[in-house]
């Protein structure tokens, strides 16, 4: 079965891995493995998630991680507007 995904989907997902990335060049995680391991998810999951991002899913609880816990802006994160850290003014 093929999934057809939104393009705000897609948009959403491409805006979380490049959290981890930003969340990875600020030193508050050293990849996705340590994002996986902190949460209990399955490692390659989330890599085939991130080399197949306009083909799967992306579970909202990752983003809830996100906001929670590092501090990126809700908004940032679901609609690409503002910066993608709460506390960047």
């Amino acid at each position: 079965m093929i999934i057809k995904l939104s393009k705000e989907s897609i948009d959403v997902t491409h805006r979380f891995f490049e959290a981890l990335d930003m969340l990875k060049q600020r030193k508050q995680i050293r990849g996705i493995k340590t994002f996986t391991d902190k949460y209990n998810l399955n490692y390659w999951n989330m890599q085939t998630l991130h080399a197949e991002q306009e083909k799967r899913y992306l579970k909202v609880e990752y983003l809830t991680y996100l906001v929670r816990d590092f501090g990126v802006s809700a908004d940032w994160l679901l609609t690409g507007r503002g910066k993608c850290f709460a506390d960047d003014k």
